[in-house]
């Protein structure tokens, strides 16, 4: 069985205030996560790393909180974008 997942590119982080997701308000920063369908949204730390898996030793773990707003601020600096899927 093969199994297809969504893949999501992370882009940096924002001033926003508000979770796309959740609709989470008064956020100290989002992270900008673009879909493989080219979408482009604002994610909450906790929405990001609940949403953002990685594969380790075959299996698919989320990420955590830090995570994701390092990835967020690594990606904001010009390094190397980050791709990660979920379910």
């Amino acid at each position: 069985m093969e199994n297809t997942y969504k893949r999501f590119k992370v882009l940096g982080i924002s001033d926003k205030c508000e979770c796309d997701v959740c609709g989470k308000t008064n956020l100290k920063m989002t992270i900008v996560i673009e879909s493989e369908s080219g979408e482009i949204l604002h994610y909450g730390s906790d929405c990001a790393a609940r949403t953002l898996k990685q594969d380790y030793r075959g299996k698919r773990y989320s990420i955590s909180r830090e995570a994701a707003i390092s990835m967020g601020k690594s990606a904001k600096r010009g390094e190397a974008y980050a791709t990660l899927s979920s379910l």
